[in-house]
């Protein structure tokens, strides 16, 4: 079984909604390139959930994070895959989208959301 952490990071902008933090990749998915998720990544055999986290989370955008709380834990899109959903928070950094790896990276309302290529169990997660 592949196990994937996905960081839930959010903030408001200046309208006073709220946005979430959101990555296309530039691999190719089939069905699902293009599709938005929040950052994330497959953990490896030797490391706990939030240290894979933190991780990709340098790896893929050049941040570093706190890991919150677990809010979700859901089969992934993919066949053997579970997925756990993550409140974290962005700590330190210079937020930058690594060029090989992230086609688009940005900050999305609910509503932006809805007239996105979003992930199947991104679509699911924020409807719940």
């Amino acid at each position: 079984m592949n196990l994937v952490a996905v960081a839930i990071i959010s903030r408001q902008n200046s309208q006073g909604q709220d946005e979430f933090l959101l990555v296309s990749s530039k691999r190719d998915f089939g069905e699902f390139t293009g599709c938005y998720y929040p950052p994330g990544g497959h953990i490896e055999d030797a490391e706990d959930e939030a240290g894979g986290l933190k991780r990709e989370l340098i790896e893929e955008l050049g941040v570093e994070i706190e890991v919150g709380e677990k809010i979700a834990e859901t089969a992934g899109d993919v066949a053997d895959q579970i997925t756990s959903w993550w409140k974290c928070k962005i700590l330190s950094g210079e937020f930058r989208p690594q060029d090989n790896e992230i086609a688009n990276a940005g900050f999305f309302t609910r509503e932006q959301m809805r007239n996105l290529k979003l992930w199947p169990a991104t679509k699911k997660f924020f409807e719940l």
